[in-house]
């Protein structure tokens, strides 16, 4: 246990990289206990041979900020031994006839915590070290800031699922049936399972999430749709229907813009030509009225008390869902860094995001 205690902070990765089949895998876990999952991914590198142990500030791991006691950590390090992935994959056999596998695992085996201690020590299952480490193809990345900022696990799980088909160039399609055993609403039973659980003979599907269709579209599908609105991930789908069920989904990638302001007449007097390359040319974007740049200027002003000079600085020489992904970077990682001003610090940050651009 001493030697757990003397693991350094790191800062963790930019990028988390999955293999596709980890993604397709069939799982459904809380949000807090998903944010752990993710900060611990974010945690290996490319050339790493093993998974390794990580600290993970609770901090991280929470909407609230507020202290947490040593009952409520040990709870949470419970739970996290409870989380299971059931992968599904192909793989040849002696004769190379291609066979379907099946494996199921907890991810965090082991898990520490130390009264008044501001992090937790895990280490992922070293049975999902082929489905992180030494990816050779077939595997996602995705920014690590994006994948904390999100609220629920199917606007996770659907934000990768739709990530992993962008090489397609085209819109990707699940069946319906497929998805919900992904998501963990429904659970695939062997014969005997399936007897003991009451279902009638031939069916090896127990559903444990909204049975309904309108209401599965209106708790998975609608609410990741709009958690999912602000990021590069927006999407919109089309139920494909057998007769009157539906029998499967397809995403289909969002491109939005920002709109011009309602007070810049100047602007729409422009030259046409030159409205156009002020719209998608400009590498300053036109300020808007959407939610993604009210919600950067929410953020610094609420939360960091910039001036309105500084404010239109940033909002002027940054894409407001840069602000955005830098304070949730900030906010799951400031446990582990040092300065005397949340402000100060946060101002320098997108000062070097700005030079970085410039550069």
């Amino acid at each position: 246990m001493s030697d757990l205690l003397n693991i350094p902070v790191r800062q963790p990765n930019k990028l988390v990289t999955q293999h596709n089949n980890l993604i397709n895998s069939y799982f459904d876990i809380p949000t807090v206990q998903l944010r752990a999952f993710i900060y611990a991914l974010g945690h290996i590198h490319k050339d790493d041979k093993e998974l390794t142990h990580v600290k993970i500030p609770i901090d991280a791991l929470y909407a609230s900020k507020g202290g947490k006691n040593f009952k409520q950590v040990a709870k949470l390090a419970t739970e996290l031994q409870e989380i299971k992935f059931k992968v599904e994959s192909q793989s040849p056999d002696k004769t190379g006839k291609m066979k379907r596998t099946y494996l199921s695992m907890v991810i965090f085996p082991t898990v520490s915590y130390t009264q008044d201690s501001r992090f937790i020590i895990t280490k992922i299952n070293n049975d999902l070290a082929p489905y992180l480490l030494d990816l050779k193809g077939n595997y996602t990345q995705a920014e690590l800031e994006q994948l904390l900022s999100l609220k629920t696990i199917q606007a996770y799980r659907i934000y990768m699922f739709i990530k992993q088909g962008l090489f397609k160039d085209k819109p990707t399609t699940i069946k319906y049936k497929q998805l919900r055993l992904m998501l963990g609403l429904d659970l695939e039973l062997n014969e005997d399972e399936a007897k003991r659980a009451g279902l009638p003979e031939g069916d090896r599907i127990k559903v444990i999430k909204y049975p309904l269709f309108a209401e599965f579209k209106r708790r998975i599908l609608d609410t990741a749709k709009e958690e999912l609105l602000d990021t590069d991930m927006a999407f919109d789908y089309k139920i494909n229907k057998k007769g009157r069920n539906a029998d499967s989904i397809t995403f289909y990638l969002v491109k939005t813009i920002n709109v011009l302001p309602s007070a810049a007449p100047e602007m729409l007097q422009a030259n046409p030509k030159t409205l156009q390359h002020n719209l998608f040319s400009s590498p300053t974007p036109v300020i808007g009225t959407d939610k993604v740049t009210a919600n950067a200027v929410r953020i610094m002003r609420d939360k960091y008390a910039f001036s309105e000079v500084q404010i239109q600085k940033y909002i002027q020489q940054l894409p407001p869902l840069v602000i955005t992904k830098a304070n949730n970077w900030f906010s799951t990682n400031k446990a582990t860094l040092t300065f005397t001003s949340e402000a100060e610090w946060f101002a320098k940050h997108l000062d070097n995001k700005i030079e970085k651009n410039k550069g």
